[in-house]
């Protein structure tokens, strides 16, 4: 089993079903716009001991491999999997504070990643994480644009494994977005915070395919599935050309 928690959340579950049942009808494109947290690309630090090691690409700890991993491994449980991209991955803020002592100190992680690629269905996808936090809480927006309706994510930050999120759609007719309620059975029996609450239904999961054979945890298959993706950004940001997964 991996630690790909995102896709256990109630919303992102909920979200799925209505995917699967119709809702906004074919999956024409989805668009994701996001904040990479604090500490990851927004400028500062809170002190260098404890967070330093993001500051380095070569560590393998950034905006790209962990809110756009997690990000990753949810959007492809929702939609499917991505099957070409292109990108941009690049650093802005080449110096970073750290608040603590007050000293600056280099970075080479990526503070902007932009992604386009298509998915297995032919449906265009388009994402952009930007470092920092966001100026009023807003730190994710994703739609997904169908043939029948959209629905639209939103959380305080792109980091979809450990904030709470919710969802507004509207099909046919309607021209306002509205409230999509996630049924209490989505939730209920399980931690109310969203991080311990995330993993611990990862883990009930690995347990149920543990006693009957299934195989509904993410497995290491399914990490390396991500990866490849995260690896195909890398490579399309410094080519500059178009990668198409095998």
């Amino acid at each position: 089993m991996v630690g790909t928690q995102a896709r256990f959340a109630p919303e992102i579950e909920y979200l799925r079903n209505l995917i699967l049942d119709g809702f906004i009808g074919e999956v024409l494109s989805t668009t994701l716009v996001a904040r990479g947290g604090t500490a990851l690309g927004g400028g500062t630090i809170p002190d260098a001991k404890t967070y330093g090691y993001l500051l380095d690409r070569a560590n393998g700890a950034n905006m790209l491999t962990i809110p756009v991993g997690h990000t990753l491994a949810a959007l492809r449980h929702v939609l499917g999997d991505i099957v070409e991209v292109s990108a941009v991955v690049t650093t802005r803020r080449p110096m970073v504070t750290a608040i603590d002592t007050g000293e600056t100190l280099p970075v080479s992680a990526p503070d902007q990643v932009l992604v386009s690629g298509v998915l297995t269905s032919g449906a265009p996808i388009s994402i952009h994480y930007r470092g920092g936090a966001p100026r009023d809480g807003d730190g994710l927006f994703w739609e997904i644009h169908g043939s029948e309706g959209d629905i639209r994510v939103s959380g305080l930050s792109g980091h979809v494994q450990m904030v709470p999120l919710s969802l507004t759609g509207a099909r046919g007719r309607e021209t306002a977005f509205r409230a999509l309620e996630i049924p209490a059975t989505y939730r209920a029996g399980w931690p109310e915070d969203v991080e311990p609450g995330n993993v611990a239904r990862l883990y009930a999961n690995m347990a149920q395919d543990l006693r009957e054979g299934t195989h509904t945890a993410p497995s290491f298959e399914d990490a390396v599935a991500v990866h490849r993706v995260i690896d195909a950004i890398e490579r399309a940001a410094e080519s500059g050309h178009r990668v198409v997964l095998s």
